[in-house]
């Protein structure tokens, strides 16, 4: 059974209900007071504590201040990196066939980011694709690319891609959905041995 009853407060020593606590590594406190007057006391263990809960204040303000455009440069970013990193590693480019060991290879969307963003984290809109010659000099490749698509998929998965889909406001109403499918990934890499670049 589950304890319910109240709490002592580290700094002023009295109880409180266990819900009203602010809670620390270093211990409980009844508020943000209590926190700082234990800190005076305590001036070396107490201001790490108050350092850490403000840089855990400062995150959180920042993330709120993000724009829907930097978090989903974010996302991509990630998801990037888990097409060329982990789930196309060693295959070739998409469109034009190398293997090339000694050149760039980019996460080539077939519909661009710019075009079609409703399905820019579309994984079978993402393959790898060797970055000069065909992702940049050849723009992406389109005919290659359909082809490719209808070969590994089949023709219906290039007309779902065809369709306009869900925007992304829908797909993710808030930054915190955004945020869980950035963990997501990260979670993705870390498992397959890559750091995450952000």
């Amino acid at each position: 059974m589950a304890n319910t009853g109240p709490l002592k407060c580290k700094g002023c020593k009295d109880y409180f209900p266990r819900n009203s606590f602010l809670v620390s590594h270093k211990g409980r406190f009844h508020n943000i007071d209590c926190m700082s007057e234990w800190a005076y006391d305590n001036k070396d263990k107490g201001e790490k504590i108050i350092a850490k809960v403000e840089r855990k204040e400062t995150r959180q303000k920042k993330k709120e201040l993000m724009t829907r455009t930097q978090w989903f440069n974010k996302l991509q970013k990630l998801v990037n990196q888990f097409v060329t990193k982990v789930r196309d590693v060693g295959k070739p480019c998409c469109t034009c066939g190398t293997t090339n060991p000694n050149i760039k290879y980019d996460a080539g969307h077939c519909f661009t980011r710019k075009a079609r963003p409703d399905i820019m984290l579309d994984l079978k809109n993402i393959h790898i694709q060797c970055s000069i010659n065909c992702n940049q000099h050849g723009s992406g490749m389109r005919a290659e690319y359909f082809k490719f698509i209808i070969d590994t998929y089949g023709q219906s998965e290039l007309d779902r891609l065809e369709r306009i889909g869900k925007p992304l406001k829908e797909q993710f109403p808030n930054w915190q959905d955004i945020e869980l499918e950035i963990i997501r990934y990260r979670i993705l890499l870390r498992d397959n041995g890559i750091t995450p670049i952000i």
